[in-house]
């Protein structure tokens, strides 16, 4: 006999996943910090009395938002592992084009995720020992789509040491990109007069040069 407390259970996780996604909904135009819990269970068209039923406070939505986010991410790393990325990135014909769109798309995905980027950021300063092992598989799982660059355009690479550039290159993506998607309004790039095309120009530029580099 199945349980009589299924109903009320699913009903409560799907009204959690409402208030999650009402929340990233949100995030896209506002930051964490000018949205109210009001705010959050009219977006979920929910009362708010049922939102403490599942969150202590607003704060308390911020690790939820990090669960979200490495759902995301695990998501996406399972769809680029089913692909044979060396192919993928031999097929664009030359280590520079390849490079070009490797810059782009890691561009446009931190752009388009800033605002969960952001919500996260925030959890990860009040909780400074989330890099947890979870969190470091993750990081590395993302490295390998990189690393397959060395495998397919080993005649033009002399970097020799296939393992420190991709440790490079991931930190150099994560770096450059990450800060543009936490700080959409930066100075910084508005200073340097760096808009998207030139940014992701010019990082390939770098990239490609590091990698071919002549070396003794």
């Amino acid at each position: 006999m199945a349980s009589p407390k299924r109903p009320k259970q699913s009903r409560a996780l799907r009204t959690r996943k409402k208030l999650i996604e009402a929340l990233e909904r949100l995030l896209r135009t506002r930051e964490f910090e000018m949205i109210s819990v009001q705010d959050i269970a009219k977006e979920a068209g929910v009362a708010v009395g049922s939102v403490y039923s599942h969150f202590e406070d607003k704060m308390a939505f911020l690790e939820a938002m990090l669960v979200f986010w490495r759902e995301q991410v695990e998501a996406q790393l399972e769809l680029s592992e089913t692909q044979d990325a060396a192919a993928a990135l031999a097929a664009m014909g030359s280590l520079r084009v390849a490079l070009f769109e490797a810059v782009k798309s890691v561009h446009a995905q931190t752009r388009a995720n800033g605002h969960i980027l952001r919500a996260v950021h925030t959890y990860a300063r009040l909780h400074p020992d989330m890099g947890d092992e979870d969190w470091q598989s993750l990081v590395v799982r993302s490295f390998e789509p990189i690393g397959a660059l060395f495998a397919a355009y080993a005649d033009e690479i002399t970097l020799s040491n296939a393992e420190l550039g991709t440790s490079m290159l991931g930190f150099f993506f994560n770096t450059i990109f990450i800060r543009s998607a936490l700080m959409p309004q930066d100075t910084l790039l508005e200073a340097a007069k760096l808009d998207d095309e030139t940014l992701i120009r010019e990082a390939t530029d770098m990239v490609y040069a590091y990698l071919t580099l002549p070396r003794d």
